[in-house]
This record gives structure tokens, C-alpha cells and sequence, in this order.
């Protein structure tokens, strides 16, 4: 046995202190005196001398010594010799995406990975442990920490991020930090192939738990919906991933306020879709269908959405300069040249990009202007000067040099000038106008070009009130016309979720629904879905790889903790002690 605070046997002055003073307690003892004469010398005899031999003996002098020694040693803290794998280190991969919130029985498949955590951590008590969480970016909660109360506390802490999991980035991140000292890896999850892990790696065990038996699943494939002249459609596509057939209800709802609006029973033949339409629902800007249905996955029983215009095909006027299909091709959209007659049949499902006005009166969607051809251009002088509005939140073009300017649009507003005259307007329906000719400037020249027409279709798609579609904690910029303000997101029953500064640091919530977004006092709304790879749940059997760390690495002699055991003996003593002096008192 051994000591691991032998600084703290300074302590010992507190029982060698008890033991002075009752070396030098005068002691009384009833004594009949025939004579006033002998009293004095009676009392001299009775004084203790400063002698060990004269040490007065009672119960509660041993009880207090045995208390205080006692406490002395629990503060030396004492242990005993244990053989410990050397920089022994144990990592927890866990899986947090949506499809670990499954239930196997009365817990889910996080919080049953939760309990074989806890067992695993009491079991390597005191070596290192570290925790990691999956997503896109691997998340480090702890690093080699040895208090085994930070481990569980972090282990009760674990909640559902419902992000794929990409556990591929996870493990390499894992290579990154135990590739030198070797760790055993723990890897919890619904089920992870072991085509992922490499032949050779030496130094690191790969113990994965695998969901082991198949759950019950119907799910929401997909949900889309449309406004038509006749209203809304909504169609969705249920997925059965029994070998049953499965019935429920599908209940389509107001995404805003949650008002029923429709609903239809279903019946779906084992492993096969089927398709339910709405017809006639209300034009709303969001909608949240829930399936009602007897199985283990009931996170993807509900979807959301909201509507704006989704599209991502452009038809550029081939009379403009062949440097804004350029622009629009870096951006990754379907672009493609049309005439007059082309666009004008495609007005109401793409993207129009024109210097022809007549399509500001044309079609049901807003429209990208680049110059006009009803006017002519007059020469201007100055610097650029925008306004703080969400089309310049990326792209800036303060130094953007415009020789020329087209007569602006009475009624619209502006949104950037040069020397006091309107260069970029907005009409009340949405369309942005560029009132120059892309060769009257040097803007090709600048990153902003692209990044401009970017912004442009973002605006353009969505609409004023719609701020986009996510998947959970999406990383995307964001137009917003907030400046230093910030924006704030909300739930929809406004409940207070994140604020962000900037639009381009903006990070989506986490957990699917309809959410509210404030920006500058202007409401917008966005909806957090599911990806498509979270609407399953698989499962097979665990297993182990690699070799075990401990039989490549030498034992070191390790310390088992006993001090804690002589806590309750201290408290024993203690009430003995009370005892004693309650039933007898100080000795006269």
C-alpha cells in the first residue's frame, strides 16, 4: 500500500494538539476531606504532571484520536498496486443522427449506447478516456480525460444532432489523434460497414456497435407542394421498409400554426411506396405533414416545408454579354441561351435574365434585368453606394466602376447609386434591375460578379418571406439585410433558438420543423428537413477489429483509490463519540 498526498501529513498537528491537552486536563475526583487544614494539599496532589504515564485515560480521548488519525489518513490519500495497461486510451465515437432517436424496446438506440458507455467508463475507471460526436465536422466533447464524473457527465449530456452521421470522417479523425499511442476505439452506432476501416492499423482496436435486429419503419420519402390557380397541391410519397403491409392516416397541417387542413388514411403493401395528393389546399408559406403509424422511427413520421421558388434553371437572353452565363455557370445552375419566344414560354418555371422590359409585366415570377432596350445610357461620374439591403450581404460592390447608367424605373426602389443616380432598383413584385450594360463596367474583373448574380437567383427564388430549405445544421450563407444587428431564429411558437451576426456564419437548427427568422424587424421563414439517408434505420451484427492495445503494450503498476472506504468508520466514530458525551458527559 502506498500514499498518493503525502504533502497533507501536515494534518497531524490536529491530533497531536488533542493529545496535548489531555497531557495537561487537571483531573477531579471526589474526595472527603476530614479538615479544612489538608484542602490545599489535596489539590496539589490531585494536578496532572506533564508525563505520558499521567495521561488521562477516558472513551472519548480514543474516540476523538481514532477520528482524527483516521481523517489523517484518508487525506494522504492511501491505495493499493493495480497492473494498468500503459497510456491506456479508450474513445467513444457516438452516433447523434436522427436515426439513433429509433427505439429497440423502451429506450432509444442513443440511450441504450448511452448505458454501454457508462459500463465501459466504470470499468476502465481512472485511464483516459475521450468522446467524440459524428456530423459533417466531427465534434471533440472530451480528450483524454481521467475523472471518470466528467466522463459520465458528458455521457448524460449526448442528445441527437440529426445530421447524417459520416462516420468516415469520424474515423480518420480518430487515425489523426491514436495513431502513434494506439487506442481501443468504441464506435456506437445503427450500423457501419466494415469495408470503412483499413487492413493495417496497428495499435488500434475497432469494437462497433451495431444495432443487432431490424426495426419497424414507414416513412415520409418525400413531401412537395406547389401553389396552382387552383390553390395548393401537396403530394406525398410514404416508404414502407416492413415485411408487412402498414395502415395509418396522413394529417396535413398549416406550418405556421399548426391548423388542420386535410388528411387521408393510407394503406402501403410491405417494401413498397405509395403516393397520397392533396388538392385545394390554402396558399400558405408553410406546411407540416404528420403520418400517423404504428412503427420504431417516429422522427421520420413528420416533414416540412416551405414554398418558394425552388428552381435552378436559368435562360439568359443571348443578347446579353456572354460573361453573365459565365457568371451563372460558376455558380452552378443549369444556364442555357434563349430568344425572345424561348423565354417567353419558359417565364413560369425558370429563371429569366433579359435586358427586355417587357417581361417586368410578363409571367408570375420576378426577373433579373440587365440593362434596357427601350433606352439609351448617359454618361456618370462617381463611386457606387449601396444600400443596407440582403442582395449585398456576399457580394459587395462599393468598388465597382460604372461609366454609364440607363434612366431608372419610376416607383422602384433603389438599391445602389452612383453619384446620386439609380444603378440597381427593385420593383414591387420582386425583380432586380441593373440599369447598365455588364461591357459599361469593370465588374467582370471583380470576385463580387458571380457572387452578385448568386445572391440575385437566391432572392429571386425565394421571395421576401422565405428564407430557404435546410438540412440540420447546415452550414450556408445567408442573405440578410441585418448589417451589424444580427439575426435571430426562432421556432415558430417563438421560442428563441440562435442569433447569428453575419449571414454567412449562419448555421441551421439542428432538429427538423418550420423556423423564424428575424432580420432587421422583417419575419422570413425557413424549414430544417430531414436528408434522405436518415429515413432508415439498418442494423446487423457488432463486431471487433484489430489487435487489442493491451497485448502490445507493457503493464504499469497503477494505483486503486481506498480512502474513500474509511469514510464511513470517520462517521461511525463521530456518532459513538456524540453518544458518549450525551449519555456521560466531560469527566469531573
Amino acid at each position: 500500500m502506498g500514499f498518493d498526498q503525502l504533502s497533507n501529513v501536515w494534518t497531524a498537528v490536529f491530533p497531536l494538539a488533542v493529545l496535548l491537552y489531555y497531557f495537561f486536563r487537571k483531573k477531579y475526583v471526589t474526595t472527603t476531606i476530614s479538615s479544612t487544614l489538608f484542602w490545599e494539599q489535596s489539590m496539589r496532589e490531585t494536578k496532572v504532571s506533564p508525563y505520558l504515564k499521567n495521561l488521562q485515560r477516558n472513551a472519548l480521548f480514543y474516540l476523538q484520536m481514532a477520528a482524527l488519525l483516521l481523517l489523517l489518513f484518508i487525506l494522504l490519500r492511501p491505495f493499493l498496486p493495480k497492473d494498468t495497461v500503459a497510456d491506456g486510451h479508450t474513445v467513444f465515437i457516438v452516433d447523434t443522427s436522427a436515426s439513433m432517436s429509433a427505439n429497440d424496446g423502451d429506450l432509444s438506440l442513443l440511450e441504450k449506447s448511452k448505458v454501454k458507455m457508462r459500463a465501459i467508463t466504470e470499468e476502465h475507471a481512472g485511464e483516459s478516456i475521450s468522446i467524440i460526436t459524428t456530423g459533417k465536422e466531427p465534434v471533440l466533447l472530451l480528450r483524454e480525460e481521467t475523472d471518470e464524473r466528467l466522463v459520465l457527465a458528458a455521457i448524460d449530456k449526448l442528445e441527437l444532432n440529426y445530421e447524417h452521421e459520416h462516420l468516415g470522417r469520424s474515423l480518420d479523425f480518430v487515425r489523426s489523434i491514436a495513431s502513434q499511442a494506439g487506442a481501443d476505439v468504441h464506435i456506437f452506432t445503427d450500423y457501419l460497414d466494415r469495408s470503412l476501416f483499413m487492413e493495417s492499423e496497428s495499435g488500434i482496436t475497432w469494437t462497433v456497435h451495431n444495432n443487432e435486429r431490424p426495426l419497424d419503419n414507414v416513412a415520409i420519402g418525400k413531401f412537395g407542394a406547389i401553389h396552382t390557380a387552383d390553390g395548393t397541391e401537396a403530394i406525398v410519397k410514404l416508404t414502407n421498409q416492413t415485411h408487412s403491409a402498414q395502415t395509418g392516416k396522413v394529417i396535413v397541417s398549416n406550418g405556421l400554426n399548426g391548423e388542420k387542413l386535410a388528411e387521408q388514411e393510407f394503406s402501403v403493401d410491405e417494401e413498397t411506396d405509395a403516393l397520397l395528393s392533396f388538392k385545394g389546399l390554402p396558399e400558405l408559406p408553410a406546411f407540416h405533414v404528420r403520418m400517423e403509424v404504428q412503427d420504431d422511427y417516429e422522427t421520420d413520421n413528420d416533414a416540412f416545408i416551405v414554398i418558394g421558388n425552388e428552381s435552378t434553371e436559368v435562360i439568359v437572353d443571348n443578347q446579353l454579354h456572354e460573361l453573365v452565363k459565365k457568371a451563372f455557370e460558376a455558380i452552378g445552375l443549369t444556364v442555357s441561351s434563349g430568344s425572345i419566344n424561348e423565354m417567353t414560354s419558359a417565364k413560369d418555371h425558370s429563371m429569366i435574365v433579359t435586358n427586355e422590359t417587357s417581361f417586368l409585366e410578363e409571367g408570375t415570377e420576378p426577373i433579373l434585368l440587365i440593362g434596357r432596350n427601350d433606352s439609351t445610357t448617359e454618361p456618370v461620374a462617381g463611386v457606387v453606394e449601396s444600400s443596407n439591403d440582403a442582395l449585398f450581404t456576399i457580394a459587395s460592390i462599393d468598388d465597382v466602376y460604372v461609366s454609364a447608367l440607363y434612366p431608372p424605373f419610376e416607383g422602384f426602389t433603389t438599391l445602389a447609386s452612383v453619384d446620386g443616380k439609380p444603378f440597381i432598383q427593385r420593383s414591387p413584385r420582386g425583380d432586380i434591375i441593373i440599369l447598365t450594360d455588364v461591357g459599361l463596367t469593370d465588374w467582370p474583373l471583380h470576385p463580387s460578379f458571380p457572387l452578385f448574380f448568386w445572391s440575385s437567383m437566391e432572392v429571386l427564388r425565394s421571395g421576401n418571406d422565405i428564407a430557404g430549405t435546410f438540412t440540420p445544421n447546415e452550414r450556408k450563407a445567408l442573405l440578410t439585410g441585418s448589417g451589424d444587428e444580427g439575426i435571430e431564429i426562432f421556432t415558430v411558437d417563438d421560442k428563441y433558438i440562435a442569433s447569428y451576426q453575419a449571414g454567412g456564419n449562419f448555421v441551421a437548427p439542428s432538429k427538423p420543423g418550420i423556423y423564424k427568422l428575424m432580420d432587421s424587424g422583417t419575419e422570413r421563414y425557413l424549414s430544417v428537413q430531414l436528408e434522405p439517408n436518415e429515413k432508415s434505420v439498418a442494423y446487423g451484427s457488432s463486431y471487433i477489429l484489430g489487435s487489442d492495445p493491451a497485448s502490445e503494450t507493457e503493464k504499469e503498476e497503477g494505483k486503486r483509490m481506498i480512502g474513500w472506504l474509511f469514510l464511513l468508520p470517520v462517521l461511525l466514530l463521530l456518532l459513538v463519540e456524540w453518544e458518549v458525551q450525551r449519555r456521560r458527559g466531560y469527566p469531573n
